[in-house]
């Protein structure tokens, strides 16, 4: 069993009080319990400690840490992490079994619960709450771009651009923006999540790719990989021109400004206030326009989420007139087109390309494609 991201130290299972003191709540009170009695298996309490912690801390930011909320609204609550754990697996940050290896570590913890009398019943096992969850087999049939899907979303994107420059000159943002984000995920093999913001997720490389880690010299970006640890990126010719241009057209302040800038006002709003305090932020915004302030104040906007991402990518599909057997492209469909194009080409290509440590996860990845090429083997040995 893999072990989860995380984002907190080891153990951390408490809130803070305003008065500064660390309080523990119900349900970590209730998670300490829990890992003391799982046994000597060290890999699966390091494994449920992590699931359990990052549970916590997002029922936590929700003020629903108590077994009452669970009792009120449990189901609910399940099916929305449920989803949430959907939309990693969609952004590629995780795999479907392990969205479901997760997910029946929380029910575990909350089955022990209804063991231990906080609770009447464990929701986990209710079908509305686990609807949501992808299926383990989905990881082997998911979404991917043709070679047509991606000629038609990058003409797309290149024509409407050139026309938005050619009528507004350096006031195409949308269109320039929507050319550089399609041709990047077409291009480059790279992971939603790991040039997107996370949302609910605080760590440094999953706040959205920044301008400072985008070498334009070498054509190549640092991202927070999958693996946890920082990789690099290559960006073949085929997308520098459009991330140059969006690179113009933006101007971006600093190199700290995200390479693809959330157009949702409340949260600009949100960081010029934490940027500056409350009162300054008002007095500030007053008359303004929330991006000029940016701006002025060299605050950095946050990054656009890997859901605004893919509601942009259905817009510019819609627009296009594409779709993937009636469905919209998803943007880690990007990346698995790319990865199926080269692994019929060149598999250590396709292995550095993608950044998978070992050849066998690109050939686990494509198997599909090895199966299929043993099988036109086998049919010229027998014709022979």
């Amino acid at each position: 069993m893999s072990t989860p991201d995380s984002d907190r130290d080891s153990g951390e299972f408490e809130s803070e009080e305003s008065d500064g003191t660390r309080a523990q709540s119900e349900v970590a009170a209730a998670i300490a319990r829990y890992l003391r009695s799982n046994g000597d298996s060290s890999q699966y309490r390091s494994t449920a400690e992590s699931v359990l912690s990052k549970f916590e801390t997002w029922l936590r930011r929700r003020g629903k840490d108590t077994f009452d909320a669970f009792e009120d609204e449990g189901e609910q609550l399940l099916r929305r992490y449920s989803d949430r754990l959907a939309q990693r697996v969609e952004a590629d940050g995780i795999s479907a079994s392990s969205a479901q290896t997760y997910y029946n570590v929380i029910s575990g913890f909350l089955g022990f619960c209804v063991r231990d009398g906080a609770l009447t019943r464990n929701p986990a096992l209710a079908d509305r709450a686990r609807e949501p969850l992808p299926r383990d087999d989905e990881d082997h049939s998911q979404q991917f771009w043709t070679r047509e899907v991606r000629r038609k979303l990058v003409q797309h994107t290149n024509d409407a651009a050139y026309e938005a420059i050619e009528s507004d000159g350096m006031d195409a943002r949308q269109e320039v923006r929507d050319r550089a984000l399609v041709h990047v995920l077409a291009y480059t093999g790279v992971r939603g999540a790991e040039v997107f913001r996370v949302s609910g997720d605080n760590r440094e490389g999953r706040q959205g790719l920044t301008w400072a880690r985008v070498d334009t010299d070498a054509w190549t970006f640092r991202v927070w990989g999958k693996a946890q640890e920082w990789e690099d990126v290559s960006v073949p010719k085929q997308a520098r021109e459009a991330l140059r241009r969006w690179r113009t057209v933006l101007d971006p302040p600093s190199a700290e400004w995200p390479v693809f800038p959330t157009a949702h006002a409340p949260s600009k709003y949100a960081a010029v206030r934490d940027a500056l305090g409350t009162d300054d932020a008002n007095a500030r915004l007053d008359g303004a326009e929330v991006d000029d302030v940016l701006r002025d104040e060299d605050v950095a906007p946050p990054a656009i989420t890997t859901e605004g991402a893919r509601r942009v990518l259905e817009r510019i599909a819609d627009t296009a007139g594409v779709d993937i057997d009636g469905k919209p492209p998803l943007p880690h469909g990007a990346r698995r087109g790319l990865g199926d194009e080269l692994f019929r080409t060149d598999r250590g290509l396709a292995q550095d390309v993608l950044r998978h440590k070992s050849l066998s996860t690109t050939k686990e990845a494509y198997s599909h494609i090895d199966a299929s090429e043993r099988g036109e083997a086998v049919s010229d040995v027998l014709d022979e």
